[in-house]
């Protein structure tokens, strides 16, 4: 009796011990999601309301470009109060939450007034700025203390500012001087406002609430331990469940640690990566680039590692171990995965020991002597493209490493981007330093230019006596008609200077640059009166490039008149050729990118051109020849300019010099026909994008002003009074709204033909988006049709 009591207690105690087990875990699992979801909610509203201060200075300083920042961190604090709501909360908790929701609330309600106050701030501040910058003279006082204000919005700086505004000019309704005094009271009375809301929202101290209340969600958290701490002890009875129970926890417990310290490994290694990253110049951004790549691969054991910046000149691509990478590497295993439609997304795990690797990609992974292979990529805010081979690719695809690859990747895409727009501000800065410059050799030449026609129409009057005096088909009338043709391109070329100097420009069209070549050799050869003295070698006698014919012919005969005298009597030769450039490189004065080039190459037998020289070659009025005039180079370096190429000039060890004239090639045929006539239409589209579209428009006949969609609009209305139309591309309608929106009333009555996925703005016509020059065209035509019209009227 005894041992069947005993058996029948110890299987109660069993049973008991099962249930007490079932019990114990299932409130350990319930106590352990609501804590997460209790600290996650609380952690999430707190970075939400610190994110929220944050946005809203840099929305007073006029950093953000919108309120899409604010209103996610407004959202993210609604979706952090619904999951705190759905907790089971004690009743301090659940007032506490009450009293926290309440005063936010009522600082999303500042947040609005902050919201609607400010966008009406920045509209003023930036047309007191512009108009400021027209009308300095008689009210620097008050752009001074508005300037101030805007820095410190004290009493004693608003009574300031008030003082100066009623002290500032009496202006005539409707002028710029009384729009910058509107402009100014306006803003006397709103930034007050603006900094007290501020104020209003910074005393609520929002932390301090949560504070609170995230410690009484701590102080449940211990009631809720302390519960299950009882439960665990009803456990004691059974050593099966206590020992599962604790390796579990162990294991478990490890687990979390280690994700713990990879997320601080990887936290560290986006900020190492992105730090160094921010203001860099050109030289510091790539060696702080291979820095980072360098980082990268030790911190995977990466046996190889590239990454990719597509769009960057001179940054192509970042190789580990540098010297024992293939340049080419990651572009052909990253061609391969496209061509199979290998990618998973942004991500990209493949190994030669395992099935289900598609043909193209094993056969580049075989050819390259890849055993494993991770690819990953990210679109934004910069295309960057990373891969290596990994000592242990389950180690690689780890969620806690792909973390840490994505973040730092994104890092070195910011970078990207910055280093994009530096580079795209120094182009435009170039651009408008070389229109001035333009614009005072115009103002000069003009003055010339009148005289020569003076001079031209005796010489052709006397040639057109000579042909009139002399036998058809003889020598005589021979140079006589020479004579006169030169005369016509004389002409020409005094009409192209005038145009120009009164802000004209010379139209350009698709022509064979060879036919230009061969004009002009005649042209040198009939002065040198030796037949010898000049050689044109075109290996292609179809060199198809847009451009102005007398322009461009310009340009051969003074660099070949200069040859000429270098030579001393000696050959000058004249090579033509077709190019094409797999990167940006670097010539001797400029760079260029990738693409195809007509290359003319000059070559004589002087003594060359020195250093010191060829730094100033270019420059106008500077010459090295006794008696020159200094403007020959410097013309055909600013045509050549014009038409979007550079000159090279190089000098052998025994002497000569060569000068390569490098323009780029067109795509079509010159001989297709041409739909505008060289009208200037102003382009606006994604930096990655520019020098496509730019060569698209050429192409189809127009001359394109590009710039990127970021540009400063001060910029724009500078530029945009020489243009007859406007493009926009885009990849989003709000970025092609933005763009519209900048270019305000400069646009005036232009047409406006706006391509991107989505809305657009209105009065402009649509295009689809990328362009393309079937769609282009015909509307470009309409715009040339209508200005015809109004001409001939």
């Amino acid at each position: 009796m005894m041992l069947v009591a005993l058996r029948c207690a110890t299987m109660l105690a069993f049973v008991a011990s099962i249930v007490l087990g079932a019990a114990s875990l299932s409130n350990l699992s319930e106590n352990r999601r609501w804590v997460v979801d209790a600290s996650n909610a609380a952690m999430a509203y707190s970075l939400a309301e610190r994110a929220l201060q944050l946005d809203l200075l840099n929305a007073r300083a006029g950093i953000l470009r919108n309120y899409d920042p604010i209103n996610a961190d407004l959202a993210a604090e609604r979706r952090s109060f619904a999951d705190l709501q759905r907790l089971p909360l004690r009743p301090r908790a659940r007032r506490l939450l009450a009293q926290l929701m309440t005063v936010a609330a009522r600082q999303a309600q500042l947040v609005e007034q902050f919201k609607s106050d400010n966008a009406l701030l920045q509209n003023s501040l930036t047309r007191f700025a512009a108009e400021g910058s027209a009308m300095a003279e008689g009210h620097d006082v008050l752009s001074s203390r508005i300037f101030k204000l805007t820095l410190d919005t004290s009493p004693p700086t608003v009574a300031e500012a008030a003082a100066a505004l009623r002290r500032a000019p009496p202006a005539r309704e409707g002028t710029p001087a009384a729009q910058l005094v509107a402009h100014a009271r306006l803003l006397v009375r709103i930034l007050p406002q603006i900094d007290g809301l501020l104020h209003q929202i910074r005393a609520m101290q929002m932390e301090r609430r949560i504070g609170a209340l995230e410690q009484e969600l701590r102080a449940e958290t211990r009631r809720r331990a302390e519960a299950a701490r009882h439960l665990q002890i009803a456990l004691a009875a059974t050593i099966i469940v206590l020992i599962a129970s604790v390796v579990a926890l162990i294991i478990e417990q490890r687990l979390r640690t280690r994700e713990l310290r990879a997320q601080a490994v990887n936290e560290r290694l986006s900020a190492a990566i992105a730090v160094p990253l921010i203001d860099t110049g050109p030289a510091d951004f790539i060696a702080r680039v291979q820095d980072a790549v360098a980082r990268l691969a030790q911190h995977i054991g990466a046996r190889r590692l590239q990454l990719v910046i597509p769009g960057q000149p001179d940054v192509a691509h970042f190789s580990w171990p540098d010297a024992q990478v293939d340049p080419g590497w990651l572009r052909t295993l990253a061609s391969a995965a496209e061509a199979d439609g290998a990618w998973d997304g942004d991500r990209l795990f493949a190994s030669l020991d395992a099935r289900g690797v598609r043909r193209h990609l094993r056969r580049a992974m075989v050819l390259t002597d890849t055993a494993d292979l991770v690819l990953l990529r990210t679109a934004q805010p910069h295309r960057v493209m990373l891969g290596f081979e990994p000592e242990k690719l389950a180690v690689a695809q780890r969620r806690d490493y792909l973390a840490g690859l994505q973040s730092a990747i994104v890092a070195i895409a910011h970078g990207a981007r910055r280093e994009a727009m530096q580079r795209e501000r120094a182009r435009l800065e170039r651009t408008l330093a070389r229109a001035r410059r333009m614009e005072a050799i115009g103002a000069m030449a003009s003055g010339v230019a009148h005289n020569f026609n003076n001079i031209i129409a005796a010489i052709g009057g006397f040639a057109e006596m000579g042909q009139e005096r002399s036998a058809p088909g003889s020598a005589a009338r021979y140079r006589f008609d020479e004579i006169r043709d030169a005369v016509e391109r004389a002409r020409e070329l005094v009409d192209d200077i005038l145009n120009f100097a009164k802000q004209g420009r010379s139209a350009k069209r698709p022509l064979n640059l060879v036919e230009v070549l061969d004009q002009a050799v005649r042209l040198l050869l009939a002065v040198a009166r030796d037949e010898a003295a000049f050689r044109l070698v075109a290996v292609d006698r179809r060199l198809p490039v847009f451009g102005a014919a007398g322009e461009l012919q310009q340009v051969i005969l003074n660099i070949c008149r200069n040859a000429a005298q270098a030579s001393d009597g000696r050959a000058v030769t004249i090579e033509a050729r077709r190019t094409t450039l797999a990167a940006e490189t670097h010539l001797s004065h400029g760079s260029l990118a990738a693409g195809g080039y007509v290359v003319v190459a000059v070559s004589d037998s002087g003594p060359g051109v020195s250093e010191s020289v060829r730094r100033r070659l270019f420059d106008p009025f500077f010459t090295s020849k006794a008696g020159g005039t200094g403007l020959g180079l410097s013309t055909a370096w600013e045509i050549v300019q014009d038409h979007g190429g550079t000159i090279d000039v190089q000098s052998g060890d025994a002497g000569g010099a060569r000068f390569s004239v490098w323009l780029p090639v067109m795509r079509v045929d010159p001989g297709a026909p041409v739909v505008g006539d060289g009208a200037r239409v102003l382009l606006l589209t994604e930096p990655d994008q520019l020098a496509a579209e730019e060569e698209l428009l050429a192409e189809i006949g127009f001359e394109p002003l590009g710039f990127a969609l970021a540009t400063d609009p001060a910029v724009l209305h500078e530029v945009i009074g020489s243009c007859d139309a406007v493009v926009v591309a885009a990849r989003d309608a709000p970025r092609a709204a933005a763009s519209v929106a900048a270019l305000g009333a400069a646009l005036g009555d232009r047409q406006l033909l706006v391509a991107t996925v989505g809305a657009i703005p209105a009065g402009a016509t649509p295009l689809r988006y990328p362009l393309r020059a079937d769609e282009l065209a015909p509307l470009l035509m309409g715009m040339n049709d209508a200005r015809e019209t109004a001409a001939a009227d």
